[in-house]
This record gives structure tokens, C-alpha cells and sequence, in this order.
């Protein structure tokens, strides 16, 4: 049989798969990500629009969940993720990420501004996730794709409020504030600010009036039930008199 010569369209130039060539390009950022960081990393690809990169380090390897558009990536954004992770408040590296995050919306196709996102919930004395999911345990709160972290706020002289911790309903993410992460803060205190955020996921705000009350009636008995309460607000006035000064 004599071979004829015949024009090749793209999809017959290609030696893999689509999905194949994703998991190529997976492994060689996975392989980038652990030569800069000397440490194994797992990747998790997500289609995530709002959070489109989010780290975690624990017990030695790095999880990174990351939007698909990262498969298109070149080394120098792929090392600016590198950087966020080592350093976390990289500016520069946030800097390349969101600027590719910008000139790849097309591919997105999300209305909502996206941001490369550091989950950090193992701090020196206190683990988040763990005290997450056991409050969600012991007083059966919805905790499902809730995601938590340490925040990386500081407190400035002068200044007259803190934020101990915070919850944003769109992300589903809690931060706490780091300075909760010493010897001298109870357990239990640190447990009531992960508590009174995460039953935000639990209790919707109200809207009354043409405004949001997130801590409503239906809130406030639900917080009161922490075991602690009574005196997780004591330390919180004494804590604060002692911030703020």
C-alpha cells in the first residue's frame, strides 16, 4: 500500500489526550514547585473562580489547589507561587500572580474579582483546621467547605478596634487574628473566636430595613451556648484593654 500524503488538522498533531496533556503540565509545576521549595508538593486542579489559589503546609509537604488556567503558566509565574508560599506576603509574587490571574480572565470566565489565596491554619501553639472541625463536631455546626486560616493583620499604635476574627460568607473563609497564636491565650478563647465565626456559616444575616444584621436575635442564642462563653468575653475585654494601650 502506498502511503499518501494528506494535511493533518490540529486535533491529529496532537501525541496526548487533552486530559493527558493536563496531567503533563500538572506534573511539571508540581516538579518546579518542589525544586524551589525542597519539599513535596500535591497539586489539586479546581475550576474555582473565586479563591483561584489557595496553599496549605503541613506535616512537611505542600498542598496547593489551583485554577486550570495555572496549566498555562510560564516558570516565572509558576516561581512567584513558589515565592508566596516561602515568603506569604510577597508582594512582588502577588504582584505576577494577579497580573496573569488578569490576562487570563478570558479563560475564566468570572465576573468576580479573583485572588491567589494562603491558607495557613497551623500555627506555632494553635491548629485552626483541628479546633474547626472539632467545634463543628461538639456542637454540630455545618462546616463543609468552610476553610480557615491565620490572618496576617498587626496591630498599629494608635489604634482604637481590633478585629479578632472575621468571616467572608462569598469564600467561605474564616481568619483568625495571629496574635491569638501564643502560649499565654487560653485554648478556649481561641476556640470562641473560631466558634462565633463560624456560626455565620450556620446563621444567615437578616435584612431588615435595607440592612444586614449578621448577629441577630437567632445568633446570640446560638453563641451563648459555647461552653466557655461567660468567660471567652471576659478575657476578650481584658485582652483588648491590653492591645489597644
Amino acid at each position: 500500500m502506498v502511503a499518501k500524503h494528506t494535511h493533518a488538522g490540529p486535533e491529529q498533531l496532537l501525541l496526548f489526550s487533552e486530559s493527558e496533556l493536563d496531567h503533563l503540565k500538572k506534573q511539571r509545576i508540581e516538579k518546579i514547585l518542589e525544586s524551589e521549595l525542597e519539599a513535596p508538593v500535591e497539586i489539586s486542579l479546581t475550576r474555582n473562580r473565586s479563591v483561584v489559589l489557595s496553599i496549605q503546609r503541613r506535616h512537611g509537604k505542600v498542598s496547593v489547589r489551583m485554577h486550570q488556567v495555572f496549566l498555562r503558566a510560564d516558570r516565572r509565574v509558576i516561581r512567584a507561587v513558589a515565592d508566596l508560599i516561602k515568603k506569604k506576603s510577597s508582594r512582588l509574587a502577588k504582584s505576577i500572580i494577579n497580573d496573569y490571574i488578569r490576562t487570563r480572565s478570558r479563560f475564566m470566565q468570572s465576573k468576580k474579582r479573583t485572588r491567589a489565596l494562603i491558607l495557613n491554619p497551623k500555627g506555632k501553639i494553635y491548629d485552626l483546621e483541628e479546633i474547626l472541625h472539632g467545634l463543628a463536631q461538639k456542637y454540630e455546626l455545618p462546616s463543609r467547605g468552610v476553610k480557615i486560616t491565620w490572618g496576617s493583620s498587626r496591630i498599629r499604635k494608635g489604634q482604637q478596634s481590633i478585629r479578632l476574627g472575621s468571616f467572608y460568607q462569598d469564600e467561605k473563609l474564616i481568619r483568625v487574628h495571629p496574635r491569638l497564636d501564643h502560649e499565654e491565650v487560653p485554648k478556649y478563647f481561641v476556640e470562641y473566636i473560631v466558634f462565633h465565626e463560624l456560626l455565620h456559616a450556620a446563621v444567615p444575616p437578616q435584612d431588615k430595613r435595607g440592612r444586614r444584621n449578621f448577629h441577630s436575635a437567632q445568633y446570640h442564642e446560638n453563641e451563648e451556648k459555647f461552653e466557655d462563653y461567660q468567660a471567652a468575653r471576659k478575657y476578650e475585654k481584658f485582652i483588648l484593654s491590653h492591645w489597644l494601650h
